[in-house]
């Protein structure tokens, strides 16, 4: 039997698809959490979230 999909999600920083049980850093912003590949990236949404949760959103509608 095939292994169930799991969620992937998308870092906004870099694009990066990952399961985000494997993510290394998380952080929230505006009642939602973004889920990232580095710490990094991380510091890097904190500086401008508005920025990267729009990317977010534009990758998740396809636009």
């Amino acid at each position: 039997m095939p292994e169930p999909l799991r969620e992937q999600l998308i870092d906004p920083v870099c694009g990066m698809r990952m399961n985000p049980e494997e993510s290394p850093a998380v952080t929230s912003y505006d009642g939602r959490s973004y889920y990232f590949c580095s710490d990094e990236h991380k510091a890097i949404f904190e500086a401008d979230p508005e920025k990267y949760a729009a990317i977010a959103r534009k990758a998740e509608t396809g636009q």
